[in-house]
């Protein structure tokens, strides 16, 4: 049944770093149902943060809605899923980096899509190079933001923006 079906999604939500155009956002994966009908589309975030001074930690959450993830930018469309419980394998098993000051949420994120690429069955359909995902993802937000999508209340409170580079298309929640 086609609702049962599930979507990898890269989300970007502001980092708070400023002065940095390469950390102005904090990356992390959303999986949630292909078909998004009705009052809620449940799901999971999967994230690694870390705080000044401290380690890096891994960290996945339910969520409610991925339409609307706590301060959530944007979501990218990356993946048809073929079989979660492989892919949550994958992302719960890719290390994190400790004590190496240039590695952060985006290199475990280009991590984990390396590590899906190499696997070939977690996902179907899937576009899984982060050069391609960065940058659409990166011009995406800055189109949206541009065009006042995250300048109101009103507009912060829609659902967030969601690009399928499966389909190379924009999908209005």
């Amino acid at each position: 049944m086609a609702s049962n079906k599930k979507r990898l999604y890269v989300a970007l939500y502001p980092s708070g770093t400023v002065g940095s155009e390469e950390r102005r956002y904090h990356w992390a994966f959303l999986i949630g149902p292909r078909v998004e009908s009705g009052t809620a589309a449940a799901g999971t975030r999967y994230h690694v943060k870390n705080f000044p001074g401290s380690s890096w930690v891994y960290e996945e959450l339910a969520a409610r809605d991925v339409r609307w993830t706590n301060n959530l930018l944007a979501r990218i469309v990356v993946a048809k899923i073929k079989d979660e419980g492989r892919l949550n394998d994958i992302i719960r098993n890719t290390p994190l980096a400790q004590g190496d000051d240039n590695w952060r949420c985006r290199s475990w994120v280009a991590d984990v899509l390396a590590r899906l690429e190499r696997d070939g069955q977690a996902v179907g359909t899937a576009k899984l190079d982060w050069g391609e995902i960065e940058a659409k993802a990166r011009a995406y937000v800055a189109d949206k933001n541009a065009a006042g999508r995250y300048s109101t209340t009103e507009e912060l409170m829609k659902p967030k923006p969601m690009w399928d580079l499966l389909e190379g298309r924009e999908i209005v929640p």
